[in-house]
């Protein structure tokens, strides 16, 4: 069971339609790819991008919300895969 607390958070930005800039803030990390001899290229890191664990979660529920409006009014072609609420 989620704590009302938490349900309160996700479903106001939803509900206002405005996402805090504290939940869009995310630390990244540049790391080095391996087998690279020369570092003079963007292309030779990696960036990984760390977001906060509560954007995550909203992130998950507006896709899960979308992807079932999307199903249900037809939008998604049979050949198309959806993400379904029961699949982990």
């Amino acid at each position: 069971m989620v704590p009302r607390l938490q349900t309160d958070i996700l479903d106001a930005p939803l509900k206002f339609g405005y996402h805090p800039v504290s939940m869009k803030e995310a630390n990244s990390i540049v790391l080095d790819k391996p087998g690279k001899t020369s570092h003079d290229s963007p292309s030779s890191f990696r960036v990984i991008v760390l977001l906060h664990t509560v954007s995550k979660i909203l992130e998950r529920v507006v896709a899960s919300r979308l992807s079932l409006i999307a199903r249900s009014l037809n939008l998604v072609h049979h050949n198309q895969c959806v993400r379904r609420m029961d699949s982990p």
